[in-house]
């Protein structure tokens, strides 16, 4: 049976720091994308320049095999890049801890 404790120090660390990680609420797999866009109102000055226009920013995901382009408010902007760096890191961390195991794997160690 392997322990933590038997593992390797860089091993240990990563699995304190994934629980570490997961304590927090939120993860969110996407990806961020910031758009300009014309609001459509005549007398708005992002009909008269395209470098004024509107700055949205949408979470990009893909949902029952489809793209789809959420809309991020503003007052939402931190929590939910917080959210989508935090699965970037379980994501990380997760990807280190397999390879570490497949090596072990390949060379029947435990």
């Amino acid at each position: 049976m392997l322990t933590t404790a038997s593992l390797p120090t860089e091993e240990r660390r990563r699995y304190s720091e994934l629980r570490q990680v997961l304590t927090r609420p939120g993860l969110l797999r996407g990806n961020l994308v910031q758009v300009r866009v014309t609001c459509g109102k005549a007398s708005c000055r992002c009909a008269r320049s395209p470098r004024q226009r509107h700055r949205g920013l949408y979470l990009g995901v893909s949902v029952d095999g489809k793209r789809r382009m959420i809309y991020i408010p503003r007052e939402w902007e931190a929590e939910v890049r917080e959210w989508v760096e935090r699965h970037a890191h379980v994501r990380e961390l997760l990807e280190h801890l397999s390879s570490a195991c497949l090596q072990r794997l390949k060379s029947r160690q435990r």
